[in-house]
């Protein structure tokens, strides 16, 4: 009787463990579809790539304002986007060619995996997000992450002098949900890539 007890405890444990996980994944899931995430990854770590990659980026976001406004969804930003994704390479390039770059700088639209992501204002759980990625040369560097759409990167770019909020200033409910946001999000990229 008191194995049988134990096997009920440890099935219900799992199943409300279970039942947490998948309501953890979906606010995620709906979390992703509303943004668009920019990925600017750097040549290297040197601090002049580093510069250079802060520069794309700046020109990156100019680009994609005016042709984000007034988008009301993830759909239509991509569709906006995919018709000006040469442009946009292009815009990269000229800013490179500017610092004096000769390297190659490619920019893709795809659903990448990102970790949790604390800003001053507010945070984002790890998962698989639509991001728009920017790799400058051997894509070896440092990277810089925010939010195009909604858009909140001017905000994230203006405030990278500022300290990071620490999770602990964070309310502790949202931490550990983003916790296990993280969790299940790399597994399911490890999983299904």
């Amino acid at each position: 009787m008191k194995r049988r007890r134990m096997e009920l405890v440890l099935a219900l444990t799992m199943a409300l463990a279970f039942t947490y996980a998948a309501a953890v994944s979906q606010e995620q899931d709906a979390i992703a579809g509303g943004l668009l995430r920019l990925h600017v990854v750097a040549h290297s770590d040197s601090a002049h790539d580093q510069a250079v990659k802060l520069q794309v980026r700046d020109a990156v976001l100019d680009f994609c304002e005016p042709i984000l406004d007034g988008a009301r969804d993830q759909e239509q930003v991509r569709n906006r986007l995919e018709g000006n994704m040469q442009a946009l390479a292009d815009c990269a390039q000229r800013t490179l060619l500017a610092q004096g770059e000769r390297r190659a700088v490619t920019v893709q639209l795809a659903e990448e995996y990102y970790p949790t992501r604390d800003y001053p204002t507010f945070s984002l759980p790890a998962g698989e997000y639509l991001g728009l990625r920017v790799t400058i040369g051997a894509g070896e560097g440092r990277n810089w992450w925010c939010v195009v759409f909604p858009p909140l990167c001017s905000q994230a770019a203006a405030g990278e002098e500022q300290a990071q909020t620490p999770e602990e200033e964070l309310d502790p409910q949202y931490s550990f949900r983003f916790k296990t946001a993280e969790w299940i999000g790399m597994l399911r990229h490890k999983l299904w890539g």
